[in-house]
């Protein structure tokens, strides 16, 4: 089982993600909604007396979406959906896919609302990929500047709201050019995504 998760999880209809809930918790993982139980679709925790915004708090690992049926348009329920994009948090959408206006943001998609435990765990420890290309980028820029081969690869994963870059060498590279590397990195990876808590660049 993967390391304690935090969950934001939402629902398209009032009850959908009920059982996601409690599978997720039975699993060791921790459940953040963006709507309390019984609470109107608006005003979301975020403008509640008393409550706060679940990513503003502890670092959120993925979100989850549960959708009853197809609909080309997401949801009042739904609202916090755009928030966990924006802040760049790995997006699982479970439920009837077709017409989905998530498809091209999501980590992972299941056309239904089973085993979502499994898929919210396989995509918190997935590489990021639209930073991963981001950093591999910054990393041939500067290779190529120095007129070495660009023989490494890099995965950025995010850990509690951190990321981790793992840059594997092909080859040896000298400590200056490591150092050029991972200021490099850093700064692409800042520019891309701002809500990042921290960037750490590790060379394998």
């Amino acid at each position: 089982m993967a390391r304690g998760l935090n969950v934001l999880v939402l629902e398209s209809d009032r009850g959908a993600a009920t059982v996601a809930c409690h599978e997720l918790e039975d699993a060791g993982h921790t459940v953040r909604v963006c709507h309390e139980p019984g609470c109107g679709a608006f005003p979301c925790n975020a403008l509640r007396d008393g409550e706060s915004c679940p990513l503003s708090g502890e670092p959120i690992d993925v979100a989850l979406d549960i959708r009853r049926k197809p609909r080309s348009q997401p949801t009042a329920l739904e609202d916090g959906v755009a928030c966990a994009i924006r802040e760049h948090v790995p997006l699982v959408v479970a439920g009837p896919a077709v017409f989905s206006p998530y498809a091209e943001y999501a980590t992972e998609t299941r056309a239904d609302t089973f085993d979502v435990v499994t898929a919210c765990e396989r995509a918190a420890e997935a590489p990021l990929a639209r930073h991963t290309a981001a950093a591999q980028d910054a990393l041939a820029w500067t290779l190529e500047r120095r007129s070495l081969p660009v023989d490494a690869r890099v995965s950025v994963y995010r850990r509690k709201g951190a990321l981790f870059v793992s840059v594997a060498t092909g080859s040896d590279l000298d400590r200056a050019t490591k150092n050029m590397v991972a200021v490099r990195i850093t700064a692409a990876l800042r520019a891309f995504d701002r809500y990042a808590r921290g960037i750490d660049v590790v060379f394998t």
